[in-house]
């Protein structure tokens, strides 16, 4: 994974998962990264910008996600 790709999941993350008072930061970084992507591909909208990053950000959700306690076994 590019650098760049790897900054904007973490910062779409930060987005989501932060607490409510830094919200506003975390969606201009996030917004800033977009813009900067946004500027090295010409001709590719946000919208398939974000399209395209969807999956990855689902399995970089995935990866940061907490493992669940199991039970003890009986």
């Amino acid at each position: 994974m590019s650098p760049e790709l790897e900054r904007l999941l973490a910062a779409l993350y930060e987005r989501d998962t932060c607490e409510p008072c830094q919200r506003a930061q975390r969606e201009a970084t996030f917004r800033r990264l977009v813009d900067e992507a946004l500027a090295k591909k010409t001709g590719l909208s946000h919208q398939e910008l974000m399209e395209a990053i969807h999956s990855r950000y689902v399995e970089f959700r995935r990866s940061r996600r907490k493992p669940t306690a199991l039970p003890p076994s009986a």
